[in-house]
């Protein structure tokens, strides 16, 4: 019997205000989680005005952090 995929919650920080995933997202393992988080910091970048202070925290079902994927600092417009 096949282990059920695990289901992870990406909890936005963005500029030191929170946002709760409430729904999760099934993954088959840790990585494509990441690339998902890596991939939310990306559509979101441009909404960041405080990288020290941005991240989306990734948690497991039991609510426990399992990685925080940081905003990266955005290159000054020209």
């Amino acid at each position: 019997m096949m282990n059920p995929m695990p289901k992870y919650f990406f909890n936005i920080v963005l500029d030191g205000q929170s946002t709760l995933d409430g729904l999760g997202q099934m993954f088959s393992e840790e990585n494509a989680a990441r690339a998902h988080a890596r991939h939310l910091t990306l559509l979101l970048a441009d909404r960041c005005r405080d990288p020290m202070h941005s991240f989306v925290a990734v948690s497991g079902t039991d609510g426990r952090l399992v990685f925080k994927v940081a905003f990266q600092p955005s290159e000054p417009q020209t």
